[in-house]
């Protein structure tokens, strides 16, 4: 991944002038951010490829584009590289689309599994990493909220949808994301869990 952070580097060296009343603490921010979208689009076209050879294409960028409207709300751990997001990211995803079109859930059960969702979304988003610790409480508040109207939101339309994969793969995404927020996750993967924390 050393051609992204020079290609971040580069970028950032190009800009400085035009941003001289940005600290350095600003600097790093935007520089994590951009990392992170460089490597989204490193990781798409291989991600989209496996997909397409395992024929689950379709459901497959539905898993990506509802993951990613939740995790960029609620947030969320973040392995130690590139290649290592892309293994577990691929494993999660198309291991919901497998699991979303060969299950059936009955609905008592799959109210049980909304109502714990909706618990974990509420007591653990958002949850932040080393690199972006999420500082400003009123931004912290507002990414939960988001989070549980998100949530709120595809449990409404798992509900809703007559179509039992994709009524699946919504309930499933809310599944990864509440694992990925999730504090047994960051002590098993060792990374630091409620950052913010040592800034206080």
């Amino acid at each position: 991944m050393s051609f992204i952070y020079k290609t971040t580097d580069t970028i950032l060296d190009s800009i400085k002038p035009y941003i001289k009343n940005k600290s350095e603490d600003d600097l790093e921010i935007a520089k994590y951010g951009m990392n992170l979208f460089f490597m989204e689009l490193y990781k798409l076209p291989i991600f989209l490829e496996f997909a397409y050879l395992l024929g689950i294409f379709k459901y497959s960028i539905l898993t990506y584009i509802l993951f990613g409207f939740i995790r960029s709300k609620a947030h969320g751990i973040h392995m130690k590289n590139g290649k290592l997001c892309l293994f577990y990211s691929c494993i999660a995803f198309f291991s919901v689309v497998y699991i979303s079109k060969l299950l059936f859930i009955p609905i008592r059960i799959k109210i049980f599994v909304y109502i714990s969702i909706l618990y974990i979304i509420y007591k653990y988003a958002p949850a932040d990493t080393e690199q972006r610790p999420l500082l400003n409480p009123l931004t912290r508040k507002t990414k939960k909220n988001f989070s549980i109207l998100i949530g709120i939101i595809y449990i409404c339309i798992s509900l809703i949808c007559t179509n039992q994969t994709v009524s699946n793969i919504f309930l499933f995404v809310l599944l990864v994301e509440c694992i990925a927020i999730h504090p047994i996750t960051y002590k098993i993967f060792n990374r630091r869990y409620k950052n913010y924390e040592d800034f206080k």
